[in-house]
């Protein structure tokens, strides 16, 4: 699995570099001129908003998971199941390299939140 866990850290080090470039390219985005006097301007405006924030927050969660795995690579427990302890298929893994869980505990994980 050492062959995979490399191209799966090379992924996950992209992925994380792009994460941070595009967390950046946010944080320096101009917001746009909330005291505009057209009410239809405001609520483009806050809609705009609010989409970058939640695409920002999505990012944060992204990262974090990107940040976990790589500590997991580095451990020596990168595709174990963080639930059950098994191992996380291989396809999993190439798919979503941040994947913690396998998919039987995944798919539990999901029901209990929904």
């Amino acid at each position: 699995m050492l062959k995979v866990t490399n191209a799966v850290k090379q992924k996950l080090l992209q992925r994380k570099r792009d994460i941070e470039e595009e967390l950046i390219a946010l944080s320096k985005q101009h917001n746009p001129d909330s005291g505009a006097a057209d009410p239809l301007d405001q609520a483009a405006s806050a809609s705009i908003e609010e989409l970058a924030i939640s695409l920002q927050k999505q990012q944060q969660k992204e990262y974090s998971r990107i940040v976990k795995a790589l500590e997991m690579i580095e451990k020596g427990s990168y595709g174990i199941c963080i639930d059950c302890g098994a191992p996380i298929e291989e396809r999993r893994l190439q798919v979503y390299p941040d994947a913690m869980r396998c998919m039987e505990c995944q798919r539990a994980s999901e029901e209990q939140i929904c």
